[in-house]
This record gives structure tokens, C-alpha cells and sequence, in this order.
């Protein structure tokens, strides 16, 4: 009877060691795709020359604010847009919303297994549905390995060109970072198994950031579909203490005829918005599109313990300006009801000044009116908000 104990002890023993063997496994070969990136990055060919395929020195507009902190906030705030929760420092889920993510990307295989494996291939990692209770796999793609995977290139040039030693790690580490911090803001307050976390922390944004360590690749992206980073100039409020106008936005314009003044525009983020890119001259361009915006979030039923969201959309549309790829103007109409109207002007359209402000007008529900200003020298914007009556 002992013996039979103790053989039942030990079988659970070593199946409990190798599913923990199994875990560590699997997360250390993420971690280790990821550094190999930073072993093999073009920062580690010396003679060879520099060749920035995102990141422009601009004095002006979206590329004047674009900077690590800017990175942060506005990948790790972004869901804020769809969610109906305030911005505020105290309300942001630092504890409870970090455990459950880490607990969950640290021990992915149970989460999955209850979530259900055919459920997680089919939803997150292959685009098998169309259905919108089923297509969590299209910001995963569009989100994570183009834009997410786009940035971390970017900031790293942004590093390189700044003087930072090891910049490619560093940007991989910003964007690696930013993630975590959305992923813990989309948690909310509480602990549980977080499945959602899990394919775009562990899958998405190490092949994003593996996929632009590529020159071939970034060439294409740069050059042929000019992508860019089109994010929000954020800010942040002191009463309270809050960020402000955040989001992650990112733009596509394919050429329709040789001489380029012509292109179909594709703008995304929590949103998707379709239209037409016309030049005005060789170095400015108006856009305008419309689409749709994340509007909130739809809890879907819990499996095995493990709750699952989608989002629901409304319309959208929006007018654009644009110098050389980087955005100079905004305005948008939503049906979100974080914001129904915006208005973004960035540095260097009121002048050149190297002081020059930049500044944003939002309106939400309910009646909320929010106001920043942007300047270069700034890493962050000044934003104040108020009731509207």
C-alpha cells in the first residue's frame, strides 16, 4: 500500500515537473526568437551604413512628438478609447492588473487548455471566421505584427539616431513593455486567467518585432505601402492625474499611379478607416476616409473559468494633412462615445518654431470637452478637461 503510494506521488511529482518543464520551455524559446533579433540586428553590422526606414528627424508634426515615452503611453493607454473606465492614475489596475497578466504569460498552457486549444488556434492565431465574435486574430495581425512590430523598428532607429547604445534592444524592450502595460490596463482590476494577453504578448509582438529586423522587409513596408506611426499627441492632466488623447494609430498609402499623387489610404488602430490620399504638392497630402471605430466591449461567455471579450463598432470618418508622411492635422467624427469629435493639430502648423505648439480638442460623452497643448521639447503634452454644459 505504501509502494502504491509513493508510485502515485512520484507519477504526480514528474507530471506536474514536466508541465512546468513544458511552460518555462515554451516561454523561454519567445524570449530567445527575441534576442536573437537583438544578436543579429543591423546595429551589430559595423561598416555598414545606417539606413532609417521609419524614423525622420522632423521638426514637425506626428514625427516632432514621437518619442519612447510617447511609445509607451500611447500603446499601453490605447484601449482606454474603447473601454468605459476613466484614464486616471488611481484607477489604472497597477497591482491586480499586472498580477493577472504576469501569472497568465508566465503559465500560459493551463489558461489555454481551459480556455480550450481549438477555440484559441481558430480565434487568435489563424484567420479561420470572419464571424465578429471570432475574429480576435485581425488586430493580432494588423495590430501587433504590422504596427506593433513597425514601432519597435522605429523607436529603435529613433534610439540609434539619438546616440543610445544597444538600440535595437532598447526598442524592443519599449514596445515589449508598452504591450504589457495595454494588456494590464485591459485586464481591469481584476484576477483571473487571462487568456487574451497571451497570444499577443507571447506570439504577435516577438514575430512583429523579429519581422522589421529585417531590412527586406522594412524596405517593402517603408517604401511600398508607407507605413508610418500616426499616433494621438497624448498629454497628461493633473486634476486629477491622468493621460490624456492616447492612442496608437498607424497608416498605410499605396501608390495608384506613378506619379504618386494618387494613393488608396488605409488608417487603423481601434478603428479601420478606408479612403483616398491626393498630394498637393511633392511634399503634402490630404486624406480622407471613412470606416469603423471600436465603440466598447462585449463579454462573451466564460469558459472553464476564463472570460472572453469582443468589441462592437459604430461609424467613423475623418480628414487628414499630412507632410511627408507625417501627420500634421486631424479631424474625426465617431460614434464612440469617448470620443465623438477630434480635433488634432500638431507641431510646426501654427510655425517652425522649434517651440512651437501643437494642441487637441476632444469631445466625449458625457459632455465631456477635453483640451491639451504639445510642444516638441515635451515628451508629453498639458491636457485639462471639463463638463460642458
Amino acid at each position: 500500500m505504501h509502494c502504491v503510494f509513493c508510485r502515485s506521488y512520484l507519477l504526480k511529482n514528474i507530471k506536474n515537473r514536466t508541465k512546468t518543464y513544458t511552460q518555462k520551455s515554451f516561454i523561454a524559446a519567445i524570449y530567445f526568437i527575441i534576442c536573437s533579433c537583438f544578436l543579429f540586428s543591423p546595429w551589430k553590422l559595423f561598416g555598414q551604413e545606417k539606413k532609417y526606414y521609419f524614423f525622420h528627424p522632423y521638426d514637425y508634426g506626428s514625427e516632432a512628438l514621437f518619442n519612447p515615452i510617447s511609445v509607451f503611453v500611447n500603446g499601453g493607454c490605447d484601449t482606454y478609447q474603447q473601454l468605459d473606465r476613466p484614464s486616471t492614475f488611481n484607477a489604472i489596475p497597477w497591482k491586480n492588473g499586472a498580477t493577472s497578466v504576469w501569472r497568465s504569460v508566465t503559465s500560459p498552457l493551463p489558461v489555454i487548455s481551459d480556455f480550450g486549444w481549438n477555440r484559441f488556434l481558430s480565434q487568435e492565431i489563424f484567420p479561420t471566421s470572419l464571424d465578429r465574435d471570432r475574429t480576435q486574430w485581425v488586430p493580432n495581425y494588423m495590430l501587433h505584427i504590422v504596427g506593433g512590430g513597425m514601432v519597435s523598428r522605429k523607436i529603435a532607429e529613433w534610439y540609434d539616431f539619438n546616440g543610445y547604445p544597444l538600440p535595437y534592444m532598447l526598442g524592443a524592450i519599449t514596445v515589449m513593455a508598452s504591450e504589457f502595460f495595454n494588456e494590464m490596463v485591459e485586464n481591469g482590476p481584476g484576477i483571473y486567467p487571462n487568456e487574451d494577453c497571451i497570444p499577443d504578448f507571447l506570439i504577435f509582438q516577438p514575430l512583429g518585432i523579429l519581422l522589421y529586423s529585417s531590412d527586406k522587409v522594412s524596405e517593402f513596408f517603408s517604401s511600398e505601402l508607407n507605413l508610418n506611426d500616426w499616433s494621438q499627441p497624448v498629454a497628461m492632466s493633473f486634476a486629477p492625474l491622468a493621460f490624456r488623447n492616447a492612442g496608437q494609430n498607424f497608416v498605410m498609402k499605396y501608390a495608384l499611379t506613378k506619379s504618386k499623387s494618387t494613393s488608396v489610404f488605409f488608417h487603423f488602430g481601434n478603428f479601420a478607416i478606408f479612403g483616398l490620399s491626393f498630394k498637393t504638392n511633392t511634399e503634402n497630402a490630404v486624406s480622407i476616409g471613412a470606416g469603423l471605430a471600436s465603440t466598447g466591449v462585449k463579454s462573451l461567455p466564460v469558459q472553464n473559468g476564463v472570460p472572453f471579450n469582443t468589441v462592437e463598432s459604430g461609424p467613423m470618418a475623418g480628414i487628414y494633412y499630412d507632410r511627408n508622411n507625417s501627420l500634421l492635422a486631424s479631424m474625426v467624427y465617431s460614434a464612440s462615445r469617448n470620443c465623438r469629435f477630434r480635433l488634432n493639430v500638431y507641431p510646426g502648423v501654427i510655425s517652425s518654431s522649434y517651440f512651437t505648439p501643437g494642441f487637441f480638442i476632444t469631445v466625449a460623452d458625457p459632455k465631456i470637452l477635453i483640451v491639451g497643448v504639445t510642444m516638441k521639447i515635451l515628451p508629453l503634452g498639458v491636457s485639462t478637461f471639463c463638463t460642458v454644459r
